[in-house]
């Protein structure tokens, strides 16, 4: 059984401002696939399916009503890939990877079995030979048999199939005469592709949406975010999160983004927190490796620092409080960041309790919201408050 992450694990806030509306000139193009055009777009490498990109999320029973409905002939909603420049060889899927995926899994006949083995499909997927040898570890993958028997009394007549169980007809109908639209995208103008965010956000597919942070990473992946992704496994981290499995929907890997944007610019933040995020992620492009380098190492430090206050430290009403943790890492870590060194001590714990139970800080988050007065009040008085104590 897939586990679930928890919906309600972090603390809800209400991202104030008003929504930037960049106008864009986009080029789209239409193209129609079939399954066996997919598997062999994924085995050739001529497709990528970005390993920042979301995991695969769909249970079996999903993903068995998107293969029946392609084996009666039925419509499916649209894909979109995403290319840049004039390079029409490759391209990345934006949306529709669940879809995607499905198809390719069907047509090898094996289904990943659990949370491990969807993280495990991202380290494959960029290399179809890779990914082809993942399906074979059973470890991680079961056969495909459909599960469509939603209906005891009307039980579909593919209940149980797998593809290399139907009949020869449905087969060859399958691979070669069902077509999924696909609709590729390139960016002419603006230059910021800042604006990418928008346009797929607002795309309604019919599939699992994408959220912010999962659009934010496939359009402004570099170096900076490989780092943040693998500060996410750290296993300091997650202890200081309460919580050993990783976010399928990268809301853990937005924290660590959020609180290092804040870190390097909360003087500047204006609302909305999205866009805030997103002009942050396009200026990490150009961070030099070391300044990457620094930031993993300073982060980690502080880490180490919340070690004298003690187990689910920043939890508020049973939920992590984002907003209670991006105070304390940004009023504990800003005066070394200025200097560029390392958190050398440790978070007092007597001040850290203070600061919880302060209520002019409490002010600043009963309302939830991210309005630049909440967020620069919050900080300034974490700043306060928050003192430390040199290790031994």
């Amino acid at each position: 059984m897939l586990g679930k992450y928890e919906t309600d694990f972090f603390e809800s806030e209400i991202d104030e401002g008003e929504d930037i509306i960049v106008e864009y000139d986009i080029t789209t193009s239409p193209r129609d696939l079939t399954p066996a055009n997919i598997v062999d777009m994924i085995d050739s490498g001529i497709i990528e399916i970005p390993l920042f990109q979301r995991n695969y999320v769909w249970d079996i029973k999903r993903a068995s009503k998107l293969v029946e409905s392609l084996i009666l002939g039925l419509p499916v909603p649209e894909l979109f890939f995403y290319t840049e420049g004039d390079d029409n060889n490759s391209y990345k899927i934006i949306d529709g990877q669940q879809r995607f995926l499905t198809i390719y899994f069907f047509v090898k006949g094996r289904f990943p079995k659990d949370v491990n083995s969807r993280f495990a499909i991202r380290k494959g997927v960029n290399e179809g030979s890779e990914l082809n040898d993942l399906l074979f570890k059973n470890n991680l993958f079961k056969d495909f048999a459909l599960e469509l028997s939603d209906d005891a009394s009307n039980p579909s007549k593919y209940h149980g199939k797998k593809f290399s169980t139907l009949d020869k007809d449905t087969q060859i109908k399958f691979r070669l005469r069902r077509f999924l639209r696909t609709v590729v995208v390139r960016q002419n103008k603006p230059d910021d592709s800042s604006s990418m965010f928008e346009i797929f956000n607002r795309l309604n597919t019919g599939g699992t949406p994408l959220n912010a942070q999962e659009v934010r990473a496939s359009l402004y992946y570099c170096s900076f975010y490989k780092m943040i992704i693998r500060l996410n496994s750290d296993k300091e981290w997650r202890k200081l999160l309460n919580n050993p499995a990783k976010d399928l929907h990268s809301n853990d890997v937005e924290l660590i983004l959020r609180s290092i944007a804040m870190l390097c610019d909360y003087e500047n933040y204006v609302p909305k927190m999205v866009t805030f995020l997103n002009q942050f992620s396009h200026t990490t492009k150009t961070f030099s490796e070391e300044k990457i380098i620094y930031l993993e190492n300073l982060f980690r430090s502080f880490i180490n620092a919340c070690s004298s206050i003690g187990d689910k430290a920043f939890f508020r009403n049973k939920r992590f409080s984002k907003t209670l943790f991006e105070s304390v890492f940004v009023a504990t870590a800003y005066s070394y960041y200025r200097e560029k060194t390392l958190i050398d001590s440790r978070i007092d714990a007597e001040s850290f309790n203070k600061l919880k139970e302060d209520e002019k800080f409490l002010s600043y988050l009963k309302s939830g919201s991210s309005s630049k007065e909440n967020i620069k009040g919050r900080i300034n008085r974490a700043k306060e408050i928050i003192r430390l104590s040199k290790e031994n």
